[in-house]
């Protein structure tokens, strides 16, 4: 469904006679198969939620392919892009951020099929009423405002909104961050069910490990903008092999792992981890490692494997 080949995200900083820049993803390949669930974990700060929006191609990448279904998203003018946008579509991390607060709830869950057109009023006003259903929503809430809503009920709605374009792919970005335990567990448990249901291939970005381990077939770990270690999520939980993986499940959690940016060995011709690593050699600090397939379509960026 999804091959992303080299990706690169480069932000430039700085005035006008001199500008730097800030690389966000740095060289990430990755893919995802039709009807697999991928899940990106990392902390904060190391470019996952830049990848997401790459692949969607809501910010432009400075070089790199992105093959959806076949087709180079990445060569694709406007027009084109934006007859394949109802096929792809994302789950923001703050609900109450990307729904209009001046908006019931039913009209922005009608959005899609009003900018679609084609559909009369009884016709969107049905596919909507089955939308709520199906998200776990009560008929009573379409006439309701964001703001009269919990974190957890907005966060249902932005799904039904993304699955009213009906979408093949979906990249949710921490769709259950900031929510209680019990309700991060009803919209996960919702989240599998609509999967299974409608064949969804997704992309769960992520900073909590078992959040991953129950939704993710593969997990993705990234670390100042590079994928260091991807692999089946079970047998990378039992067999992590990059250092920084092992120091995450020790931790549970990438949020509880945060990396100032200044502890990041990034440009400097080494490997991205080598000034946390307890392991790290010479070769570690002047060489960049390359991706090495481990088996079990296990792959890891470490020189020591």
């Amino acid at each position: 469904m999804l091959e992303v080949h080299r990706i690169n995200k480069r932000f430039s900083s700085g005035g006008i006679f001199k500008k730097n820049y800030i690389t966000a993803v740095d060289d990430v390949s990755f893919s995802i198969n039709r009807g697999e669930t991928l899940g990106l974990v990392g902390e904060s700060g190391c470019g996952k939620t830049t990848v997401g929006k790459l692949v969607l191609r809501l910010i432009e990448p400075t070089s790199g392919k992105i093959i959806f279904d076949g087709v180079d998203v990445t060569k694709l003018r406007k027009k084109e892009l934006r007859k394949l946008r109802p096929r792809m579509q994302m789950i923001f991390q703050d609900p109450d951020s990307s729904l209009d607060p001046r908006m019931k709830i039913g009209d922005s869950i009608a959005e899609p099929f009003r900018l679609r057109g084609g559909l009369s009023r009884r016709v969107v006003g049905e596919r909507v009423s089955d939308l709520v259903e199906t998200v776990g929503l009560s008929p009573e809430h379409v006439n309701r405002y964001p703001y009269q809503m919990s974190g957890g009920q907005n966060q249902r709605v932005v799904l039904a909104r993304a699955l009213a374009a009906n979408p093949d792919f979906v990249v949710a970005d921490e769709p259950t961050s900031g929510l209680d335990v019990s309700v991060q567990a009803q919209l996960l448990n919702l989240m599998n069910g609509v999967k299974s249901d409608l064949a969804l291939t997704i992309m769960f970005i992520t900073h909590d490990l078992e959040v991953v381990r129950y939704m993710s077939d593969r997990v993705a770990v990234m670390y100042g903008g590079k994928i260091l270690e991807v692999g089946d999520t079970e047998y990378l939980f039992d067999h992590a092999e990059h250092p920084y993986t092992r120091e995450l499940l020790a931790q549970q959690s990438a949020e509880d792992y945060y990396v100032p940016e200044d502890d990041v060995n990034n440009g400097d011709g080494g490997c991205v981890f080598c000034s946390r690593c307890p392991f790290a050699e010479e070769v570690c600090k002047n060489k960049e490692p390359v991706m090495v397939n481990i088996g079990r379509d296990h792959q890891v960026l470490c020189h020591r494997v």
